[in-house]
């Protein structure tokens, strides 16, 4: 919360943390609201230009060169990438196959549920909440497009056509579909193929003759995005076993062997983008991202290189291998307190980081001024055993369907931010990936968002994505008889 920009009051000053005072920031949580003020949210849109840079095309990916219009002017595209945190958008020019401009935004639904089934739920309460999801997400999309004009001179209306992928639930809140059936068994989409509509029809800002396709969906809460990530990846293609998995609130995993592709859908839940952390946060300035312990003491790195403000997905990770590794959890992820640790011998600099809070034992990654102190504790253990478990078990189950072993598996490939920034060997220590070589793990980039331009680009790309997701077939974890038991093992790290 900030007032008129002057200084802020020295008698305060004593209260207020290192961060505050640097930035003349206030914090919400401390602050008494006894008349009408301002809120600016610092960081809104940070961190999500990590997702908006990585786009790699498949080897032999050709787009389809467009002619200029009647008035010898150039033509262009734009593909969207609408994640339920992060919506990225990606400006084409269609006659020369070339990207122009790129950019991101938190996605604004996120003020009415940070996961899809508090979206859905409040989609349903009230006659006009699914139309103000939707138009909440349309003007986010036309905040990129003023964004593309303002930089590039590229007006809305020389914008002819849009692809655009998402999860399940924010494809059908992007076109305005009622998403109820993806919050009751058997969690069945409105729709899955591919979905057309004129951009004038759908309220889309683009030239009014532009037409918007939505790349199908797969499942329920396997959505056009993962078919966006089986076109870019080809994973369909690849010899042997290969995993892709896409991790983010939900994680999104896709199997591969002999030319059939399984996915499934694991409730990962928010904790890997920084949520249901007690210090956790997203990727953006301040943020913890990584985490060494070496010779008693936690070697850091942060965003933007600034005071650490809090954790980030690959931080915690991070900082759960290590803690791991050196004995201060348990395999069932048990954290030690200053006691136990110094029974086992553990350096004075790890027992001294050390103590106990309001959720248990805790492990002081940053030492701040006035006890302003970054740490993880045991519920944030728990929370990323919860995580983990969804995703291992998921990828357990489906191993077992096709009969392979985690020798058998040629490559694991990470799609998105999130993946392309986990550190890999942290991932292989906590069990959230089989146990392979790390140098089989690849990161991918953003593919869901690759898929998006290369279905806008090219027909045949198109025509492919549509096919690979009607072929694809869905394992319901829910349903399966071994989903709990493998679920629990696989808590452990």
């Amino acid at each position: 919360l900030t007032g008129d920009g002057g200084p802020l009051d020295p008698a305060e000053k004593k209260h207020l943390t290192e961060f505050e005072i640097r930035n003349n920031w206030r914090l919400a949580c401390k602050v008494r609201i006894i008349e009408d003020i301002t809120i600016e949210i610092p960081g809104v849109h940070g961190g999500t230009d990590r997702k908006k840079d990585l786009i790699m095309f498949p080897e032999g990916f050709s787009p389809d060169l467009w002619p200029l219009d009647k008035n010898n002017k150039k033509v262009y595209g734009v593909a969207f990438d609408i994640g339920t945190t992060t919506v990225v958008g990606m400006l084409w020019d269609l006659t020369t196959g070339k990207p122009v401009h790129a950019a991101a935004r938190t996605n604004p639904q996120s003020v009415f549920g940070a996961d899809v089934i508090s979206r859905i739920m409040f989609s349903g309460q009230e006659e006009g909440n699914l139309s103000l999801l939707q138009q909440k997400v349309l003007d986010c999309l036309h905040e990129i497009l003023i964004e593309f004009e303002n930089t590039e001179g590229v007006a809305p209306s020389h914008i002819l056509k849009a692809t655009v992928v998402g999860n399940t639930t924010m494809s059908h809140l992007f076109l305005g579909i009622n998403p109820g059936s993806l919050a009751r068994s058997p969690f069945e989409p409105a729709f899955r193929g591919p979905v057309t509509v004129n951009a004038e029809k759908l309220g889309f800002a683009i030239n009014s003759r532009g037409l918007v396709h939505v790349l199908p969906n797969i499942a329920g809460h396997v959505g056009s995005d993962i078919t966006g990530v089986l076109l870019a990846s080809g994973l369909r293609a690849l010899d042997g076993a290969n995993l892709a998995i896409d991790i983010g609130t939900n994680g999104e995993i896709l199997l591969s062997y002999n030319d059939k592709v399984l996915t499934c859908s694991t409730a990962a839940g928010p904790a890997f983008e920084g949520a249901s952390i007690h210090q956790g946060m997203r990727a953006t300035t301040g943020a913890i991202e990584s985490v060494r312990i070496q010779n008693g003491d936690v070697e850091l790195s942060v965003i933007d290189d600034a005071t650490p403000i809090g954790i980030c997905g690959s931080g915690l990770i991070d900082s759960a291998a290590e803690m791991l590794t050196y004995g201060i959890i348990t395999k069932k992820g048990r954290m030690l307190n200053k006691e136990e640790a110094r029974k086992i011998g553990l350096a004075d600099g790890i027992i001294n980081r050390l103590s106990t809070g309001n959720n248990g034992n805790e492990f002081i990654l940053f030492k701040g001024k006035g006890g302003n102190n970054i740490a993880i504790n045991q519920k944030d253990i728990r929370e990323v055993q919860l995580a983990k478990g969804a995703i291992s078990s998921g990828i357990s189950i489906m191993m077992d369907r096709l009969g392979i072993k985690a020798e058998d598996l040629r490559q694991v490939l990470l799609a998105g931010a999130f993946g392309n920034y986990i550190n890999k060997g942290s991932a292989l220590t906590i069990g959230l990936l089989p146990r392979i070589s790390e140098e089989k793990v690849i990161s991918i980039g953003n593919a869901a968002g690759v898929g998006a331009c290369m279905a806008l680009l090219s027909q045949s790309a198109k025509g492919h994505a549509n096919l690979l997701a009607e072929e694809t077939e869905h394992v319901d974890l829910a349903a399966h008889p071994d989903f709990q038991d493998t679920y629990l093992k696989a808590m452990y790290f």
